[in-house]
C-alpha cells in the first residue's frame, strides 16, 4: 500500500472535532487542517466561531466552526449534516470535548453528575450515531475518542469526570467491535497531565494558594519524564491514529502520559 506524504495525508478528507475550540481539541484541528483535511470544530465555547477563523489562517486552510451544546441530539443531528453538506463527506471524528468537576461521590451533586456524563460521554454518542452513517456512505474513516489515565488510575476527588473516562473507553471498544465491517477504526487516547486549559482549571481547584507554575511541578513531580505533556504531542497521535498509517490499529487505548503509569513511584 502506497501511503499519500504525511504533509497532505488527509488531502479531501473531512473532519469533525467535538470540542475542537481548546486544548487537545483545537491543536487536532489545527494539526489535521494543515495536514489538508477540511475540518469543522463544533464547541460550547463561546469562542468557537473565532478559533475557527483563526484556524483557518486568512482560508489558507479549511476550517468552520459551529457553536452549540455537544449533548443536545438535535445540535449535533444539524451540525452533523451541516458538515456533510458543506463538504461532501465524512471521514474523521474526533471526540474531545470535555468538563473536569472536582469532588468525591458524596460531595458530588446530581445535577453534576449527570452533566458530566452528558458533555463528557453523550456528545460522544450523539456525534456517533449521527456521524457513522455518513462515514459508511464516504466509504469508511476513523474515530478517535479522547479519554485520560484517569480512565483506570485515579488521584482524589474525581469522582465523575474519572467514570466518564471509563466509559469512553469502553464505549470505544464498542465502536471498534460494531463497525469494523464497515472499514471504520476507532481508538482512544488516554492522555496524562497535559498543559491545556482544562489542566490549568484542576490545578486551581487543587493549588491551595500555589501558582500553576508550582502545581505544574507538583504534577510533574511522579511523571518520569518530569514534565507536563503539550497539546501538539497529543494532537500528533490523534493525527496518526486518524491516518492510514495506523490501518491495523482498533479498538486500542494509546496512552500518552510520559510514563506515569509505568511504574510505581516509591522514592
Amino acid at each position: 500500500m502506497t501511503l499519500p506524504s504525511i504533509d497532505r495525508e488527509f488531502e479531501g478528507k473531512t473532519a469533525f472535532v467535538l470540542g475542537g475550540s481548546s486544548g487537545i481539541g483545537r491543536a487536532s484541528a489545527e494539526l489535521l487542517a494543515d495536514r489538508g483535511a477540511r475540518v469543522v470544530i463544533v464547541g460550547h465555547a463561546e469562542d468557537t466561531l473565532t478559533v475557527a477563523a483563526e484556524l483557518s489562517d486568512n482560508g489558507k486552510r479549511s476550517v468552520i466552526g459551529i457553536h452549540g451544546d455537544g449533548s443536545d441530539s438535535g445540535f449535533v443531528r444539524s451540525a452533523v449534516d451541516r458538515t456533510v453538506s458543506e463538504f461532501g463527506s465524512l471521514d474523521i471524528i474526533m471526540c474531545s470535548a470535555a468538563i473536569h468537576p472536582l469532588g468525591n461521590v458524596v460531595e458530588t451533586d446530581e445535577a453534576t453528575w449527570d452533566r458530566t456524563f452528558a458533555v463528557n460521554v453523550k456528545s460522544m454518542y450523539l456525534t456517533c450515531h449521527f456521524g457513522v452513517p455518513h462515514m459508511i456512505e464516504s466509504g469508511g474513516g476513523s474515530i478517535i475518542t479522547v479519554a485520560s489515565v484517569q480512565a483506570t488510575s485515579n488521584t482524589p476527588n474525581v469522582c465523575a469526570y474519572a467514570s466518564t473516562k471509563g466509559a469512553i473507553v469502553t464505549f470505544t471498544h464498542t465502536l471498534a467491535i460494531d463497525l469494523a465491517k464497515h472499514k471504520i477504526r476507532a481508538n482512544t487516547i488516554c492522555p496524562g497531565s497535559i498543559i491545556t486549559p482544562m489542566q490549568e482549571h484542576f490545578a486551581r481547584g487543587n493549588g491551595e494558594g500555589k501558582s500553576i507554575e508550582d502545581m505544574y511541578k507538583v504534577f510533574a513531580r511522579p511523571v518520569p519524564l518530569q514534565r507536563l505533556g503539550e497539546a501538539w504531542e497529543i494532537a500528533e497521535l490523534a493525527a496518526f491514529l486518524a491516518s492510514p498509517r495506523s490501518g491495523f490499529c482498533t479498538g486500542s487505548q494509546f496512552t500518552a502520559d510520559g510514563g506515569l503509569l509505568a511504574g510505581l513511584r516509591i522514592f
